[in-house]
């Protein structure tokens, strides 16, 4: 905890000094309500850890905890072979079992977790060489990396804030309320997970996307937006590469004297690319998008109803919770043959739309990569997309990434937490709608928001089947609801925020 305040004392100063690479200054918000919304920020960070450690029994057994054990392993490689983490860190390792960078990587609880999504790249490993790097200075301390997850994803945030504060005069203040105390994201993004990264990534593009197209841009501007962007495709593309290219394409409209019909212009473009990746999918995966997604939401589905998974380049396997029906092979860590006569559920890789079962297993030989050992999960929701009524399956999918739980169907405390997200969202829609029928202001950067935040919601709606992951995973796209709000609110609405220092 030495280590935590130190670094924490640090920050503040360099916030509240504008020491940090000069990058805290804006004229409408001073350095103390910045120290202030970052010293609030850090507060997730305690939160976090009591309610995964008092409450649900043990930070170690979820993504958090995991992820300081891999960071801790990979960290620890360079103490005794520093060539070998080198090639681990910039994914130059050799991933074949029994490898020799393979068995250095054993011990990691969460590095292969992430293996059996093989439409896109595991990004897992993303996070894990991040705080690898972090792990030399934390002093074995997880609320340093905690912290450090906290800052970035602050200066991911202020990156937004500052990519859009010329839509927001007036309402500077609860633009960056916004972006910073969302709940979810506030929550999340306060604790070793992914979220934090993407954040951080998300509003570096956006910024210099701005900087590149509006601007004129510097090679050191060019090459960190390469960066920025062949970073977003490794981890969580379906939003850091989505909204770059929204993004892109609002900014590239939106100062043209050419283009007379943007809003129309842009729904057409986005769908021309939206039609162009599936296509790449089809001709690379064989399989299309929606296809993908919906693979995504049967495993999902499966592993949330708890079990033991394992896979090879053709099955992925769901076995009962029961660790007897494993043995490991030898000199292996996570490799597995199962034991005759056990029975098991499983999926195709080529055809994982069809539920098979095998009542009494007789190959003994075959190896499985382990992917999870998983009680069940409670909040499992039901299969949304099985009804082929596509105006059924958007508005299950809508209900349940927007307005599920409220209040009534709350069973727990995150729960409740995210009905009150939830009705920050419908007063936002509501607010959104009225602003688009009065048609006052103009109406092309709040469609931009809507239109990116509900394509995330969507498509996280179909692949997962679970509240919990739907409540954190929309967190990044769903602020962009809140923000299309703030647009269409009346300046003069904004007294209280003008006499914050």
């Amino acid at each position: 905890m030495i280590a935590y305040f130190a670094y924490l004392i640090l920050l503040i100063y360099l916030i509240y000094s504008n020491r940090f690479l000069k990058f805290f200054n804006d004229p409408f918000i001073s350095k103390k309500s910045l120290t202030g919304f970052f010293l609030l920020k850090t507060l997730a960070i305690p939160v976090f850890y009591y309610v995964y450690h008092y409450v649900y029994g043990g930070l170690e057994k979820f993504d958090s905890g995991k992820f300081y054990n891999d960071a801790a392993v990979i960290s620890h490689i360079a103490k005794t072979d520093v060539p070998s983490y080198l090639k681990i860190l910039f994914g130059l390792q050799n991933d074949t079992p029994g490898s020799y960078e393979f068995l250095l990587v054993q011990k990691t609880l969460n590095w292969d977790n992430g293996e059996i999504k093989d439409f896109l790249y595991n990004d897992n490993r993303v996070l894990i060489r991040v705080h690898s790097l972090v792990h030399f200075i934390s002093f074995g301390s997880i609320f340093v990396h905690a912290l450090f997850s906290c800052f970035i994803s602050f200066i991911g945030l202020f990156y937004v804030y500052k990519t859009f504060s010329e839509y927001f005069i007036g309402k500077e203040m609860p633009a960056l309320l916004i972006l910073c105390f969302f709940p979810a994201l506030w929550f999340y993004t306060g604790a070793l997970l992914k979220e934090g990264l993407s954040v951080f990534i998300l509003g570096c593009s956006l910024f210099h996307i701005k900087q590149a197209l509006l601007y004129k841009s510097s090679w050191r501007t060019v090459f960190l937006l390469a960066v920025l962007l062949y970073t977003s495709l490794l981890l969580k593309p379906y939003l850091l590469i989505l909204a770059a290219l929204s993004f892109a394409l609002f900014f590239l409209l939106k100062n043209s004297k050419k283009v007379k019909y943007k809003l129309l212009t842009y729904t057409l473009s986005l769908l021309a690319l939206v039609l162009v990746i599936n296509g790449l999918s089809l001709l690379i995966k064989h399989r299309s998008l929606t296809q993908a997604a919906l693979i995504h939401q049967r495993i999902f589905s499966g592993v949330a109803k708890g079990g033991i998974f394992v896979f090879d380049k053709k099955k992925f396997i769901r076995l009962p919770y029961d660790s007897t029906l494993l043995k490991k092979v030898p000199l292996t860590h996570t490799i597995y043959t199962i034991k005759k006569d056990a029975a098991y559920m499983y999926w195709e890789k080529n055809v994982s739309s069809d539920t098979l079962h095998c009542v009494s297993n007789q190959d003994t030989l075959s190896r499985y990569q382990l992917a999870y050992k998983l009680p069940v999960n409670t909040s499992n929701l039901s299969p949304v997309v099985y009804s082929s009524n596509i105006a059924e399956l958007i508005a299950n999918c809508y209900y349940y990434s927007l307005f599920y739980p409220l209040f009534y169907n709350a069973r727990n405390g995150l729960q409740l937490l995210a009905s009150f997200e939830n009705l920050f969202i419908c007063f936002s829609l509501i607010i959104i709608l009225i602003g688009f029928m009065r048609g006052k202001k103009d109406l092309f950067l709040p469609f931009c928001f809507v239109l990116l935040a509900l394509s995330i919601c969507l498509l996280i709606g179909i692949a997962t089947p679970n509240s919990g992951a739907i409540f954190r995973y929309r967190s990044p796209a769903v602020i962009f609801l809140l923000l299309a709000a703030l647009y269409f609110v009346e300046e003069s609405k904004m007294r209280f925020f003008k006499q914050i220092p």
